[in-house]
């Protein structure tokens, strides 16, 4: 009997094996799965803000000689009159960027009377001033926020242009985003202002191409360049406390 029973241990044994053999067989025979190539990482590129984004091209530094500086605040080019900027004065954007609230708070700080601040200004207002400070730069941001398109800021700036013309009023041209606000539409409105601009304040970082000095030069327009944006206050307040 003990016989029996290990010959039938023996045979059990010997099946066991074979069968373990055959799936080690077909494990071997089986394809090898590849892992699936991971996807190409696609290169982003940079896209012009054309003006209607908060900057200009990032990636692109021009330098240029400034003649303002940490301990130079301010430099002008040509001399002022300030017998033509006369009150009651408006302040409105040209563009809807944050710097015409900046222009605002200079305003204040300066001391200056008689003087409104309206953003979104129409053709209609500006017959009731004498003096008209525009501050030019586009921002998507402020355009969003503001609800307007870019087309529709254009056609404003465009009637207000031409009730300018009508109604002739003192127009200072102000420019105080620096480089961060130049582009396509930035530009395009800054120069429907420059065709009738008696004075020029611009932060100097945004003349990195020369534009502004050119123009001062071409059109015989005051022009101040400021170091930083905070250095507007001496300049309104000694051109309006007077």
């Amino acid at each position: 009997m003990k016989k029996i029973i290990a010959m039938l241990l023996a045979l059990l044994f010997v099946i066991a094996l074979a069968a373990c053999g055959s799936k080690t067989e077909e494990a071997a025979s089986a394809p090898v799965a590849t892992q699936a190539p991971a996807a190409e990482q696609k290169q982003e590129t940079y896209t012009s803000s054309q003006g209607t984004v908060d900057g200009f091209d990032p990636n692109q530094k021009t330098e240029f000689a400034m003649n303002t500086s940490e301990s130079v605040r301010t430099f002008n080019i040509g001399e002022v009159d300030p017998s033509l900027f006369a009150t009651p004065i408006l302040v409105t954007s040209f563009g809807q960027s944050a710097d015409t609230s900046m222009m605002d708070a200079i305003m204040k700080r300066s001391g200056v009377k008689d003087y409104a601040f309206n953003a979104l200004a129409t053709d209609a207002d500006i017959k009731n001033y004498k003096t008209v400070i525009i501050v030019c730069g586009a921002s998507s941001k402020g355009l969003g926020a503001a609800g307007i398109s870019e087309a529709d800021e254009t056609a404003r700036a465009e009637k207000i242009m031409a009730a300018i013309n009508e109604t002739n009023p003192a127009v200072i041209m102000c420019h105080l985003g620096g480089s961060m606000r130049r582009g396509v539409l930035s530009d395009k409105l800054t120069d429907m202002v420059l065709e009738v601009a008696k004075y020029m304040v611009v932060v100097e970082d945004a003349n990195f191409d020369g534009k502004f000095t050119t123009v001062a030069q071409e059109k015989n327009i005051p022009l101040t360049y400021l170091f930083a944006i905070k250095d507007g206050m001496d300049v309104f307040s000694a051109l309006f406390n007077k």
